[in-house]
């Protein structure tokens, strides 16, 4: 019996392997040295993913894939200089929102090859932290990105 047990535990681990991988598709590849991992939520037809900071458990920034484009970037709303994710040349936009309040947020939207929509948006209190979130997400690759499916 003593060895069957190890034997089911191996098995039991492979399959959460497995399964993990299979989540990590569903959301961008980080980059090497974030400090963050993916907490992800699947709905009918996006997958919501969340990038914890592993040193305090903080939402560093969220990605959101789906067929439709949750965020209508505005023109007036830009921020910074013209990025680039992923090969995506795109802007930093800056909702106005009371609701906001002494919160930096920063918006973008990116159309993938794949014709799903990612929808990044950064929260940080302070500005070491909203750099810090902001270079996590323009160093994020889209290539293995899967929704549902497709």
């Amino acid at each position: 019996m003593l060895s069957i047990r190890p034997l089911a535990l191996l098995g039991a681990l492979l399959c959460a392997g497995t399964a993990q991988a299979q989540t990590a598709t569903e959301c961008p590849r980080l980059p090497p040295d974030a400090a963050v991992r993916w907490d992800v939520q699947p709905g009918p037809d996006f997958v919501f993913c969340r990038a914890m900071d592993i040193t305090n458990g903080e939402q560093a920034f969220a990605v959101t894939v789906g067929r439709n484009a949750p965020f209508k970037p505005r023109r007036n709303d830009r921020v910074g200089e013209r990025v680039t994710i992923d090969g995506t040349r795109t802007w930093w936009h800056a909702p106005h929102n009371e609701l906001l309040a002494g919160t930096m947020v920063r918006e973008t939207l990116l159309e993938l090859p794949s014709g799903d929509y990612a929808h990044i948006i950064v929260r940080a209190g302070d500005e070491a932290a909203l750099a810090r979130s902001l270079r996590d997400a323009e160093a994020l690759h889209f290539s293995d990105v899967r929704l549902g499916s497709k």
